[in-house]
């Protein structure tokens, strides 16, 4: 009797051991888009069963450094908690200024600082929300040394306290090279990490080996939030250097997060890649990505939550396969929207019989 005791111990230990995974969200730049990566993750966690979406791992870049920042305050089982302190972030944004102007404005920030504007207000904003919550899981921050051209991120643990740089390098991940100041780190001078890769997701799955041995024991969701559409504009030929300087930055956000997940498909071909959710509509009137006021938010907070109630309906990587296919459509000129596919496929999986839908 007692050998089959320790007999059945053991095979339970096995299946616990088989049953270990490790989930990721990687999180990319976009500006004041950083609400609808908030949204999604708030989708997700009202719409997927409690342990599918406990990360273990978060990585991000740009504003998906600051949901990287506040997400990575919470345990990977406090998802109610997360949820709500996220969200908030966002709705208080428009109590308090992401950037500044400095004291001489524009030409102040030319030619005497570090950046056009000033990000101190930024800091108030999340250090505010923040308080003294501490760090409870993996933490990634993707930044760019300028003096290199190298990338380089930053990974904390839950260390259970607040390191002095977890601040510093959220927003170094944010700092839109000579929009904003660059960090000064020892020897490093940082700036946005999107300026190489949008979207980290060598990090998620480099982190993740710290937890699991086996690829196929990582799960990783992801989060575009560039316009998936460029605002069409007549005067183009009137915007100063910061405005076209800033939508050549928008521009390339989405396009360059697509072909960084595009890469992370070959790199890693046995990680289970479960949603790429990507903003199915325009999230801003504007054509220039640094407008946070309340009519942004809301619409962040509403298509984002949309999206990833969608992208669970659809099962595991189909919305991600509808935005790739989206991207070659657009590339050869054809007039499609990323809505209307998505539309199409959710009709067509309400069209098969149950056991054949995902």
């Amino acid at each position: 009797m007692k050998s089959l005791l320790i007999v059945l111990a053991i095979l339970l230990l096995c299946n616990n051991i088989q049953a270990k995974k490790c989930r990721a969200l990687a999180l990319s730049g976009g500006g004041d888009k950083g609400a609808y990566e908030a949204a999604v993750f708030v989708g997700l966690v009202n719409n997927l069963p409690a342990e599918e979406v406990q990360y273990d791992v978060l990585t991000g870049v740009s504003a998906g450094s600051l949901n990287t920042l506040g997400l990575s305050a919470f345990a990977p089982e406090e998802i109610e908690e997360a949820k709500e302190f996220i969200y908030g972030l966002w709705a208080s944004i428009p109590d308090y200024k992401a950037f500044g102007n400095w004291p001489g404005g524009i030409l102040q920030g030319l030619f005497f600082k570090k950046g056009i504007f000033d990000l101190n207000p930024g800091r108030v904003w999340v250090a505010d929300n923040l308080g003294d919550r501490v760090i409870k899981r993996k933490a990634s921050f993707a930044t760019v040394d300028a003096n290199g051209a190298t990338y380089k991120v930053w990974d904390y643990n839950a260390t259970y306290d607040q390191p002095e740089d977890w601040l510093d390098s959220a927003f170094a991940s944010s700092s839109i090279p000579a929009v904003f100041p660059h960090v000064t780190r020892g020897e490093y001078e940082l700036v946005d990490g999107g300026v190489i890769w949008n979207i980290d997701i060598p990090s998620a799955v480099r982190r993740c080996r710290e937890v699991v041995d086996d690829d196929e024991d990582i799960i990783i969701d992801m989060v575009l939030c560039g316009n998936h559409r460029i605002k069409e504009v007549d005067n183009l030929h009137k915007y100063s250097t910061m405005q076209h300087l800033l939508r050549g930055h928008e521009i390339s956000s989405f396009y360059n997060g697509m072909n960084d997940y595009n890469s992370s498909l070959l790199l890693f071909p046995d990680v289970n890649f479960r949603y790429l959710i990507v903003p199915s509509e325009s999230l801003s009137d504007s054509f220039l990505p640094l407008d946070f006021d309340q009519k942004t938010v809301d619409r962040c907070f509403e298509v984002g939550q949309k999206d990833a109630k969608n992208a669970i309906t659809l099962g595991h990587g189909i919305y991600g396969e509808v935005a790739l296919d989206y991207v070659e459509k657009i590339n050869l000129g054809h007039d499609v929207w990323l809505h209307e596919m998505i539309d199409e496929k959710l009709r067509d999986l309400q069209k098969q019989p149950k056991s054949e839908s995902k």
